[in-house]
């Protein structure tokens, strides 16, 4: 029986996280049946309903922590890796890695701010124990890669990028023998549905996704709300469709709900728009929703990928390179498919790229009906990778 770590999963709250952690843990258990896989947690109450695995609670650098504040202070005056090594590390995952045959970093977005420091010591320690180290499924700012970023990611033996903007630069940057182009493991997600809400309009709905980060990361908060609301005017009066505000991260102090309810209460009156707002939904359940939508517009990764995966046409509101990278690769064009944050100065930007989708819909379903199976089929390649890495 092989035994497998995966870790660097936030909890499931975060359902962007959650996706990640059921579709590896899903895929690792489909090529090796009898796996023993255990899963590092930052919160493991709110992952009962990842089935096959056992999840325990990391023990890494949470904020206002003892931990924390080391951190800081050593990262500005003494950068010591040593001292890093054996206070940083996070002791839980490391014990649960002893006798693995492999410990797999949940890729995502971990090292795209701040180039995912705060891993970096308990990365050293579990490959000073001897493990395999793989990073699965990871984006990667290629500007922030030259130097210790680079140096740090050849710790892992393999590296399989989602999108090919972050591939690219990891080869550029001399990792190119580690990295490989898949595709995010989430396109793998299956879908659950639900009963629908009153005022949803089967197959003529618009699905909107607003993020807490959406604001962090523009340059001009104001003119990133005001294109919400600016949005949903343009499709009342100038369509017959409906909304639903869906979000896809019910994490405290991150939390979509923060962003969408002000959206909700001032359009609820007109019966037209609809909020899914119940906390207990899981990442499937959420998909069941999007995959209803006829279009969507998403600020959160995952909430778009469900919409990718599920054949929606599907417009982003981007913070980084995971946004443009995936459209990249599904359309050949980041152009009318992501509107980056940063570069929002008026709210026509974004009805403009929204207009696109819509005027555009039959050539982009005839896009997916040509490119969909073969990119999705590509969500498993990071398994087989692992099978050559560890064996049978």
């Amino acid at each position: 029986m092989k035994k497998i770590l995966i870790y660097q999963h936030g909890g499931s709250l975060n359902h962007g996280c959650e996706a990640l952690a059921r579709t590896v843990s899903q895929e690792v258990s489909r090529v090796f049946e009898a796996a023993d896989i255990s899963i590092s947690s930052n919160s493991p109450q709110e992952d009962a309903e990842i089935e096959n695995v056992k999840v325990f609670k990391s023990n890494g650098i949470k904020k206002k922590s003892l931990k924390y504040v080391f951190y800081h202070i050593d990262k500005r005056l003494f950068n010591i890796k040593w001292l890093q090594n054996v206070i940083l590390a996070d002791k839980a995952c490391v014990d649960a890695a002893k006798e693995s045959v492999c410990c797999i970093a949940i890729g995502g977005d971990n090292y795209c701010y701040s180039k995912g420091k705060m891993l970096w010591a308990t990365d050293r320690m579990l490959k000073k124990k001897g493990n395999k180290m793989m990073l699965w499924g990871a984006s990667v700012e290629p500007k922030e890669l030259p130097g210790e970023l680079s140096r740090h990611l050849k710790t892992f033996d393999i590296i399989t990028a989602r999108e090919s903007i972050t591939y690219d630069a990891l080869v550029k940057n001399g990792l190119g023998d580690k990295a490989h182009l898949v595709s995010d493991p989430a396109f793998l997600l299956e879908t659950e549905f639900l009963d629908l809400p009153e005022n949803w309009k089967e197959g003529n709905m618009v699905g909107i996704n607003i993020s807490p980060l959406a604001f962090r990361y523009s340059n001009d908060k104001g003119a990133v709300s005001e294109s919400a609301y600016r949005l949903i005017d343009y499709i009342l009066y100038n369509t017959e469709m409906n909304i639903a505000l869906i979000p896809h991260v019910r994490k405290k102090g991150n939390d979509d709900m923060t962003a969408l309810l002000p959206v909700f209460e001032r359009y609820k009156d007109t019966k037209r728009v609809v909020l899914i707002d119940d906390i207990s939904l899981n990442c499937k359940q959420l998909k069941g929703y999007i995959a209803r939508c006829r279009f969507f517009v998403g600020a959160r990764t995952h909430s778009t990928i469900a919409a990718y995966s599920s054949g929606i046409p599907t417009m982003v509101l981007g913070y980084s390179v995971k946004a443009r990278g995936i459209a990249k690769d599904l359309f050949g064009t980041e152009e009318n498919f992501v509107v980056p944050v940063q570069t929002i100065e008026n709210p026509q930007q974004v009805i403009d790229a929204v207009k696109y989708v819509f005027d555009n819909e039959d050539n982009i379903k005839k896009l997916y009906a040509e490119k969909l199976p073969e990119y999705i089929e590509k969500a498993k390649d990071s398994v087989n990778i692992l099978k050559n890495l560890i064996g049978d």
